[in-house]
């Protein structure tokens, strides 16, 4: 019997702006000025040894590897063009050590304001294969799918969008994705596969006008009924296993890689039905395994 597919799940990692990146013009916006009062009055604090963090991570992945990488996006914090550039080669370089591949979204920090997703693109393509790019239905190539295993299917759907008020940290599904997501989840080639991962930004199983996902209800009216789906999201700092109301669908989130005191990402080794999620806290710069 062949091993486990291996799989590491991580995100909001929310790496420090570099030295000189915050005197930008881009930070005389409505949505950033306040988000800067937040940032050094308290948030920049939980995110200081991001990079440190992050490094640890690739020091984990030489010494336990791991076959595929899912990455939930929130990369950066206030979605500047020297934040993207800086960021992107550090993220890029750890979803490269993945041993068959990387799949990835962003986050709402990661799609700021509108410049932001320019600069995204630009920047994070790693992680964008499609293994079904006829199914894609939006500017940046969403829903994709990336076929991990004979058993084992991603699905990934792009939730965040940029928003001009501070206090919207919301997301939303549109309509058309949620068309080619139902199209896709019935694709023998995916509906057939014992393990279906659906990886969003969001989780699906909040739906809030300013920090959820807007149309979280919608999404769940096309999962109902179905028996494989793993829902896989981050935006929420703290990691846990809960179920999408109303099924059994198991709502994975991954928490934050960086966040100080609650530090993690999970691991996955499909087997037996589930997913057999593991969590990773974070001490004395070492990655730790321990149940979820």
């Amino acid at each position: 019997m062949s091993a486990p597919l291996r799989i590491l799940h991580f995100g909001d990692v929310h790496l420090p702006p570099p030295p000189g990146t915050m005197a930008s013009p881009a930070m005389i916006h409505p949505k950033r000025l306040p988000a800067l009062l937040n940032f050094a009055a308290r948030r920049g604090g939980n995110y200081r040894d991001g990079v440190e963090k992050l490094n640890a991570l690739a020091g984990f992945l030489r010494t336990h590897p791991v076959d595929w990488i899912l990455y939930s996006g929130d990369s950066v914090n206030f979605g500047l063009h020297g934040e993207l550039l800086a960021a992107a080669p550090r993220i890029s370089a750890v979803l490269a050590m993945a041993r068959r591949g990387a799949v990835a979204v962003p986050g709402n920090h990661d799609l700021y304001t509108g410049p932001s997703v320019q600069d995204f693109a630009r920047w994070f393509a790693f992680g964008n294969e499609n293994d079904c790019p006829e199914a894609a239905v939006t500017p940046g190539g969403f829903p994709r799918v990336r076929l991990l295993s004979e058993e084992v299917v991603c699905v990934t759907m792009a939730s965040a969008l940029p928003h001009w008020a501070f206090w919207d940290s919301s997301g939303y599904v549109p309509a058309p994705e949620l068309e080619a997501l139902q199209r896709i989840l019935d694709m023998p080639e995916v509906a057939n596969r014992p393990y279906v991962l659906l990886l969003t930004h969001y989780p699906l199983d909040e739906a809030g006008f300013f920090h959820g996902l807007r149309n979280a209800n919608e999404v769940a009216q096309i999962l109902h009924g179905r028996k494989n789906l793993f829902l896989l999201n981050g935006h929420n700092h703290l990691p846990y296993l809960r179920f999408l109301p109303g099924t059994n669908l198991p709502v994975l989130c991954a928490g934050s890689l960086s966040k100080k005191g609650c530090e993690s990402f999970l691991l996955y080794e499909p087997f037996g039905g589930t997913l057999n999620a593991r969590r990773a806290r974070y001490a004395n710069a070492v990655w730790t395994l321990s149940p979820l």
